[in-house]
């Protein structure tokens, strides 16, 4: 993959690392042995290829729906070997039989199996170089392992890219919208409707992607009669105060938010990335010598129920089509109530590194990074049982670098990265709300019937 040479640092460095936990894979008596690896050999190939992951976000940029299906992809090729190897799980797609007890073919599997399912994912970056990081590590298995180890990544990983051939990611239907007060436009001339296509991809476990589809945007059931109301105004004039590029409503602390969830614009790991991060961050927290098992299975989960959080909000997003509040501002004096000022020259804080402000370029009904946050956390609270994990977490915003914030709860993370996108000024409270709750159904959901 190409990157900058801070990036090709980073990889370099994890690598060092996984050379001690490359020799923990060398045939344990099963996955309760391999699970409880000493502390120093705990780095282990599915964080290595996640964070391989997180680079080629960084690298394809663009919305949330690609990213999460080649992240769901990845993770659960990575599962299906593990768990072929320990036998002791539903697989996603793949229980290959022959690869019971095959430890010595675990690193080498789940190499394979990575490179094959990113290199599909995202056609034009190159992991080779990644893939030849990983079989450079030092390894248990001997050549026979190795060569197996290949042939069950292939086989595994092929099965996933089959599944998910024709699954209506590649849709290009051309978007028609309308002019009409209240519904969705671009807010930068020129621009495309992002992922208009993608609530009609196939889901990872969902039935489909209107499963937990939210209401109707304050209850109103025509597009007139919510922006006649008082609680739209109210919702309009909110953002207008304190999501604004000017705002002297909006405190320090709260701008300092706005940028740390962000993660908009490309070069970053995108909002579903710092998700796969902070997992990462809590997982190895609280289960330190975790191995290949346990840690492919969490991400399995998680990255299904990222993958389908953005299928299902993307399908609400064009289901609704409702205008961003930065055009509402604008065009206040189009809409049905006089309950709102418009002001053609108001600005979203929301801005890339040259101070360009921008909306994101879908409808706001409803919020992703929400959806994807309330996934997020209650996938880990179904995981682990709890909600109360502590964590300070981390973000690839370049207006935020170096900052950290820490949470007392995993709601309370997820609370505050859908509360980000007022402060950001791209986002009415409403779409947060919906989108919070529509992340958690899903989130129950799949946690209840997926690798059960």
């Amino acid at each position: 993959m190409s990157r900058s040479i801070a990036r090709r640092t980073a990889v370099k460095t994890l690598a060092v690392g996984l050379a001690v936990g490359a020799l923990a894979t060398v045939a344990p008596a099963g996955a309760a042995a391999e699970e409880s690896r000493p502390p120093q050999q705990r780095v282990d190939r599915v964080y290595y290829w996640n964070d391989v992951l997180l680079d080629a976000y960084r690298e394809f940029g663009g919305t949330p729906g690609p990213l999460t299906r080649g992240g769901a992809m990845l993770n659960t090729a990575m599962y299906d070997v593990a768990n072929s190897i320990y036998g002791t799980g539903k697989p996603y797609l793949t229980k290959a039989p022959e690869a019971y007890k095959a430890y010595g073919s675990l690193n080498s599997g789940l190499d394979y199996a990575a490179h094959r399912t990113l290199t599909n994912a995202f056609p034009g970056v190159n992991f080779d170089d990644e893939l030849a990081t990983a079989l450079a590590l030092p390894d248990g298995g001997n050549t026979t392992d190795r060569s197996f180890g290949k042939y069950l990544g292939t086989k595994v990983a092929n099965a996933i890219i089959a599944a998910r051939t024709n699954d209506g990611s590649a849709d290009t239907t051309p978007y028609v919208g309308t002019d009409a007060p209240g519904y969705w436009r671009p807010t930068t001339p020129g621009a495309s409707a992002g992922g208009a296509n993608w609530g009609k991809v196939k889901p990872w476990s969902l039935q489909s992607g209107s499963q937990f589809r939210p209401g109707v945007p304050l209850g109103f059931s025509s597009m007139q009669d919510l922006l006649a109301s008082d609680e739209y105004a109210a919702q309009v004039n909110e953002i207008k105060a304190i999501g604004g590029a000017t705002s002297t409503t909006r405190t320090a602390d709260q701008t300092q938010i706005a940028r740390f969830w962000a993660n908009d614009v490309d070069g970053t790991y995108k909002p579903v990335g710092q998700q796969y991060e902070h997992t990462m961050i809590i997982q190895k927290k609280l289960r330190p010598t975790a191995g290949s098992y346990e840690n492919s299975k969490l991400m399995a989960l998680m990255s299904i129920t990222l993958a389908d959080a953005a299928i299902a909000v993307w399908e609400s997003k064009y289901h609704t089509n409702l205008w961003r509040p930065e055009t509402a501002i604008k065009l206040g004096d189009t809409d049905y109530t006089d309950k709102t000022v418009a002001d053609p020259d108001w600005k979203p804080l929301s801005s890339t590194p040259a101070g360009v402000h921008f909306s994101p370029s879908f409808p706001t009904y409803a919020s992703g990074h929400s959806g994807i946050a309330g996934a997020w956390a209650g996938l880990l609270q179904n995981y682990y049982g709890r909600d109360d994990i502590s964590f300070t977490g981390t973000t690839d915003d370049p207006q935020a670098v170096g900052v950290t914030r820490s949470f007392a709860s995993l709601s309370a993370a997820a609370q505050e990265k859908a509360d980000s996108r007022m402060y950001a000024g791209v986002h009415f409270r409403m779409d947060n709300d919906v989108a919070l709750t529509q992340g958690y159904q899903v989130a129950d959901y799949v946690f209840a019937n997926t690798l059960r």
